[in-house]
């Protein structure tokens, strides 16, 4: 069976899961396409075969080269929508189904729109009209086995998006940090850019991209785990007892993703942007907005702050003395099941019923 892959090509949080979901599913031929995805942190390349476009023509002639009948498509309406066009049937994973606005784009009429769940998740008011909705629980790797606590693994997910490769964020982060860690036993990890920025503004700290498996199991091991708020990394780590600081948001998501890291990490400290303009009741004013016109915002001000000396300096202390602060424990156990076994079942249906419809054309001919 062919299975056509895609996530929106926004830091590597919906890359990540589509790789979960693979590395589940061996048994299918995987094909990708849309925006070109990370492939470092794949084990090995799953794909036959990719199309690194969204222009319409080039895609449809792909998917008729290889007779592709079914997606995966992982945070990319735009994507999700052509392929119901052009008759492919999508499961759609959206893991961040409490974000959306009206005036959000939303692939309503999807095959299956795949919600991940959250802490006291609910159904969101602009999600109601979706054709099928199913709620599933996170989508991640599993349980990782861990072993003996060393160094400090600092994590950079969602630096980059249409709007630049997170140069500031990067840059005002990671000094801020440096001043109160020692540089000794740190591991820089995250997608290509990070590791390219990461080389060309400190060059002596180790910096590299695992795979999805090796991250997990590195992060695992980690006396210290440093973290942007990407809601797939805050799930898979979740439950790993180790001490946990999240960073600072870059994207609207992360503005929701922190709330969440504090409810669920076992022993967590929290750092926020300790500026109005960066504050949650300032990002909250951007509710009824797309979320491209939001993030737009949330760059150029990060941008702002690391032009400016005395911001950068009041950043620096503010992040001093919150990592004097104590952890905040949870024993939480979210939630029960994988969502991967899930989105697992339900690629299993979906291609049976068309194979059982292809059967009952072919006996009534």
């Amino acid at each position: 069976m062919k299975i056509l892959a895609c996530a929106v090509g926004f830091g590597l949080g919906p890359n990540g899961k589509l790789c979960s979901i693979i590395n589940y599913n061996k048994k299918y031929e995987w094909y990708a396409c849309g925006d070109k995805l990370d492939l470092s942190i794949y084990k090995e390349n799953p794909f036959i075969d990719v199309c690194w476009t969204k222009n319409e023509k080039i895609l449809e002639e792909f998917i008729k080269k290889y007779n592709i009948k079914y997606a995966i498509d992982v945070l990319d309406p735009e994507m999700a929508i052509f392929l119901k066009k052009v008759g492919i049937k999508v499961i759609y994973v959206d893991s961040l189904p409490f974000m959306w606005t009206k005036s959000d784009l939303i692939p309503y009429n999807v095959d299956y729109y795949c919600a991940q769940k959250y802490p006291e998740y609910k159904m969101n008011p602009v999600l109601k009209s979706v054709k099928k909705f199913v709620w599933v629980n996170p989508i991640t790797m599993g349980k990782i086995n861990q072993q003996n606590k060393s160094g400090i693994v600092i994590n950079f997910g969602g630096l980059h998006s249409p709007y630049g490769e997170g140069r500031e964020y990067f840059e005002v982060v990671m000094k801020a940090l440096l001043q109160v860690l020692s540089k000794k036993d740190i591991i820089i990890t995250g997608g290509s850019n990070v590791v390219k920025l990461a080389n060309t503004l400190f060059p002596t700290l180790l910096s590299i991209t695992y795979s999805h498996e090796e991250f997990l199991n590195k992060v695992s091991n980690a006396e210290l785990f440093i973290t942007s708020p990407g809601l797939t990394t805050i799930y898979e780590t979740c439950g790993m007892d180790i001490k946990t600081i999240i960073l600072p948001p870059q994207n609207l998501s992360q503005f929701y993703n922190i709330e969440i890291a504090e409810k669920t990490c076992r022993n967590v400290k929290v750092l926020r942007w300790n500026s109005s303009n960066l504050s949650m009741k300032q990002i909250k004013t951007f509710k009824d907005k797309p979320e491209e016109e939001t993030v737009k915002y949330i760059y150029e001000q990060i941008y702002n702050l690391s032009k400016n000396e005395r911001d950068i300096t009041n950043f620096k202390e503010y992040v001093a003395n919150k990592l004097e602060d104590k952890y905040i424990s949870n024993k939480i156990n979210l939630f029960d099941d994988n969502g991967v076994i899930e989105i697992s079942e339900i690629i299993n249906s979906i291609t049976e019923q068309y194979e059982e419809r292809k059967y009952e054309v072919y006996k009534n001919k």
